[in-house]
């Protein structure tokens, strides 16, 4: 169902063509009443074609076709046909879309509020986006843009305008409240660059290709880049910040540029992040963090994202998920509330199944460790560490839990093992008990 924008629009635009006189598909070189575009054919297409690979929608192509005189939509069109498509059409066509909503969130248009609105829904100029504290959004632009809405935040669409493919690309957004995180692609070598900016109250950004997030509170508000590079201004001045900057400004208060905090280090490494309802997530202390912020999310782009936990000690528990693959960033916050550069790590949400847990046999001779499950000729996750409570943890994936794993390990060092089946993709078996080698 269109929504009330839509029907407003589409009454106007009919009565629009009802006042105008049918023009003649001819040449590029007729007048075209100010705002229309020209679309010039330039290989054999039918009209649905052209205004799907132009105008990326064949919503009007019935009344775009009855205005240019053109039997049907599916004709098939000379090349050097000049279609004219009215400005009507296309401040209707000129949007963005929700690529994802979850929990909490307001989409209010002119005359229209909807909570919550459709994944797929468009977002027009003037409307806003306002999440609650469980509320995340994420928006997609013709262009590519991608726009994530935190929990509590609010977002007005300023102006979209990207329709015409030999021109910039103008987005621009209004964040008023919380935190708001864009990432924005370049545009292909020869194409018109995207200028994509956010302002709000108190500074504004713009950019035509990277990644990077503002963030508002009572007293300040900042800007941290994340990738590539952002021009801003705030208080009169003018700064371009690269990745790993960021510029805080409010009311009163001069600008500030900081150094964002390095990406924090996962506590657990080696070939696979595999997690159970055993598993904490844990990461090493960050020097000059003072907590720290996890986003889990179910696609690499962390368009959809299931969970935003903000924390002061350096692990948490594994998120209630479905069995599967999602993924990971973690970044640390500092005194001055930056959010600092993330880290991003694909990790595996594993069921744990009913199954015998393994016994590992463990002997030690002339400074060689030998590990080895007997009779079990399945994968076997093995951790390696230094102390019952899992630090400095090390994780190897071994094919065969039967063939006997040989390890050079510090005799002086105490080591502890435990070990767990793997029992396919998102499926573990419970771990065994702590195995403790103490130092000789």
């Amino acid at each position: 169902m269109k929504s009330f924008k839509n029907t407003i629009q589409a009454i106007f635009v009919g009565a629009a063509l009802a006042a105008a006189a049918p023009a003649t598909v001819v040449s590029a070189d007729r007048d075209v009443p100010r705002g229309d575009q020209v679309l010039i054919v330039r290989s054999a297409l039918t009209l649905e074609q052209l205004l799907q690979q132009r105008i990326n929608s064949v919503e009007f192509a019935p009344q775009i076709a009855a205005l240019n005189n053109i039997s049907s939509v599916t004709t098939v069109l000379p090349v050097g046909t000049a279609l004219t498509v009215p400005k009507v059409y296309l401040d209707t066509l000129d949007f963005g879309r929700i690529a994802y909503v979850k929990g909490d969130v307001t989409h209010k248009q002119t005359s229209l509020v909807v909570n919550p609105p459709r994944k797929g829904s468009q977002v027009f100029n003037g409307d806003i986006i306002q999440t609650g504290e469980d509320g995340f959004v994420s928006l997609s632009f013709k262009s590519g843009a991608r726009v994530s809405v935190q929990p509590d935040s609010r977002v007005v669409i300023n102006n979209i305008d990207c329709i015409d493919d030999d021109q910039n690309c103008t987005i621009s957004l209004l964040a008023t409240q919380g935190q708001v995180g864009s990432e924005v692609t370049p545009r292909a070598d020869g194409q018109p660059p995207i200028e994509f900016s956010i302002e709000t109250p108190f500074l504004t950004a713009a950019v035509r290709g990277t990644a990077f997030y503002v963030d508002l509170d009572d007293e300040k508000n900042r800007i941290g880049v994340t990738k590539g590079l952002v021009a801003t201004a705030a208080g009169g001045a003018n700064n371009d910040l690269p990745k790993g900057k960021g510029l805080s400004a409010g009311e009163g208060i001069a600008p500030e540029l900081v150094d964002l905090l390095d990406p924090p280090s996962l506590s657990l490494t080696g070939d696979r992040i595999l997690l159970s309802a055993e598993d904490d997530i844990a990461w090493d202390e960050l020097n000059g963090a003072q907590s720290y912020r996890a986003d889990i999310a179910s696609d690499e782009a962390m368009v959809q994202q299931l969970a935003s936990r903000t924390l002061t000690q350096t692990s948490f528990d594994t998120p209630e998920l479905a069995p599967g693959d999602y993924y990971l960033t973690l970044a640390g916050i500092d005194e001055k509330a930056f959010l600092g550069l993330p880290l991003k790590r694909k990790v595996a949400i594993a069921a744990i199944v009913d199954e015998p847990r393994p016994q590992l046999r463990i002997t030690r001779q002339d400074g060689v460790t030998d590990l080895v499950v007997p009779g079990y000729d399945g994968q076997i996750e093995l951790l390696i560490s230094n102390s019952v409570n899992g630090d400095n943890a090390t994780s190897r994936i071994l094919d065969n839990g039967s063939q006997t794993l040989s390890l050079n390990l510090d005799a002086e060092n105490d080591w502890v093992f435990r070990a767990r089946k793997i029992l396919g993709p998102h499926q573990v078996s419970a771990y065994s008990e702590h195995y403790v080698l103490e130092a000789k």
